[in-house]
């Protein structure tokens, strides 16, 4: 049976952090960052992806630039025995950028990115509050953001 959580050495480390600035270099540059060869680079990538480790690539957008200027994080208490679909259910809605199982007061929190309030409200009336097992919602809105979100 394999180890679930694969052991990462320094250089695995050091590769995934190069990855995380910068996913779109390719292996040779990698490599010369790192200071491994490009045998070496090729094998640790390959094998951070066949392990799960990078799990894909995506291209960070700035949601102002392409229309989505309200940014919200909504605070959801669930009907404790509906977590497990309701999870994938809210994830699914439309503006839905993420969604995080919490401890304490809350049991999701979810972040949305729409184009105005009116779209929120949609989101959060017709979307979230629709579903079977959402006992309450509460809706805070971003002001502003500072740093790369890491989410997924």
């Amino acid at each position: 049976m394999s180890d679930p959580t694969p052991h990462l050495d320094h250089v695995d480390q050091t590769i995934v952090a190069a990855l995380r600035r910068d996913g779109r270099q390719s292996i040779p540059a990698l490599a010369e960052e790192v200071g491994v060869s490009r045998a070496t680079a090729y094998t640790r990538f390959d094998r951070l992806c066949d392990t799960g480790v990078i799990t894909g690539f995506a291209a960070r957008v700035d949601p102002a630039a392409v229309g989505l200027d309200v940014t919200a994080l909504i605070l959801i208490t669930i009907a404790q025995t509906e977590w497990r679909d309701l999870k994938d259910e809210v994830a699914e809605l439309p503006h839905v950028d993420w969604v995080g199982m919490t401890t304490g007061a809350f049991d999701f929190v979810v972040l949305v990115r729409a184009r105005d309030l009116a779209e929120l409200r949609d989101v959060v009336l017709e979307g979230l509050l629709s579903l079977d097992g959402i006992q309450n919602a509460q809706t805070v809105v971003v002001l502003d953001e500072a740093g790369d979100l890491h989410l997924g």
